[in-house]
């Protein structure tokens, strides 16, 4: 099977050759620009030639034409810095007024996305990453719970802030899509962990918006919801209109991959610890959470990836690993019978 082949098998729950696998991270140094973030990245598919691409952007492009900026140390594998937020008190909610699609943020993301598409082979699904909107309000503040003082102080100026953003965005999506995304990487980031909503206040507050960004993207073939987190609303948001749920399916707090699979209807992503087994100095470890989770699935419906961005010093020789071995699920299928 071709790439492209073998993740639309997985995303329709049909029979593949292989697991479709991929992984994604920061380029901290090099994600300030649109032909720097897309020279990474056809770095990196070059060496590990995975079976889909998920641009991988600075998270604060969604929030940069409302004011906000990050300072980065160009210090390779070095977070970014916060410097300026729009939003500094509950009343500055009411400031947040819709923009355009031609933002240069929007329009940088845009091009990212074209440049690549045109630089990976046909047969390479490339979905975009976009955030849903109230976590795109989390972007204008420093911290999650700011939004919630907002929520509590000012719940008409954080609606008025969440219809603008989801404008925007509703602008912006069919742009990506125009430009060669195959689909939509939805992140929930923050808002839909029972940490900070429970699921009535998800069901007030993220869900019409969540619901109404995610139809900007209808039609597309590839279109992900990842839900972020510990304790995360996975069984809430199941029926999302997404091919593919991605989450951090090995957090014990979460569902499991198999817990996955009986809540959503499409493909389950996931089954490796970003920040846990990727991150030990020899590959036994990730190699056993990805057998652990092709026996939890059987490789149906199953796309062999992180539970969240992986850390950009993950070993190369641990990625290297899972690539290898999940190629070798291909040699044990096809292997005559006994």
């Amino acid at each position: 099977m071709t790439s492209r082949e073998r993740v639309m098998a997985a995303l329709a729950g049909d029979a593949v050759d292989r697991p479709p696998v991929s992984f994604w991270g920061h380029f901290y140094e090099r994600e300030s620009s649109a032909d720097a973030l897309v020279d990474a990245t056809v770095e990196s598919w070059r060496e590990f030639r995975w079976d889909w691409i998920k641009l991988n952007p600075r998270r604060q492009y969604h929030a940069e034409p409302w004011g906000v900026r990050w300072r980065y140390s160009g210090v390779r594998h070095e977070k970014p810095v916060l410097e300026e937020w729009p939003v500094q008190s509950p009343a500055d909610w009411r400031r947040i007024t819709p923009r355009a699609a031609t933002e240069p943020a929007f329009a940088e993301q845009i091009e990212a996305v074209r440049r690549l598409r045109a630089e990976l082979p046909r047969d390479v699904p490339l979905i975009e990453t976009v955030f849903l909107p109230m976590a795109i309000l989390r972007e204008m503040v420093p911290k999650p719970a700011d939004v919630l003082k907002g929520m509590d102080q000012d719940p008409e100026g954080v609606r008025a802030a969440l219809e603008a953003v989801t404008v925007t965005f509703e602008g912006v999506v069919p742009r990506l899509l125009e430009a060669g995304a195959d689909g939509i990487f939805f992140a929930t980031v923050d808002f839909a962990t029972a940490n900070l909503l429970s699921a009535a206040d998800h069901r007030q507050w993220a869900r019409p918006t969540d619901l109404r960004l995610m139809q900007a993207a209808a039609g597309a073939p590839f279109n992900v919801l990842h839900v972020c987190k510990s304790h995360n609303l996975l069984a809430h948001v199941a029926d999302y209109p997404a091919h593919a749920f991605s989450w951090a399916a090995t957090d014990p707090s979460n569902p499991s991959l198999a817990d996955g699979l009986g809540l959503v209807r499409g493909a389950v992503m996931g089954g490796i610890a970003h920040e846990g087994a990727l991150q030990h100095p020899h590959p036994s470890a990730v190699l056993e959470e990805l057998r652990r989770a092709q026996a939890a699935t059987g490789g149906r419906r199953w796309m062999a990836a992180p539970g969240c961005s992986i850390p950009p010093q993950t070993p190369a020789a641990n990625l290297h690993a899972v690539r290898d071995a999940v190629e070798a699920l291909r040699e044990v299928r096809g292997a005559a019978p006994a």
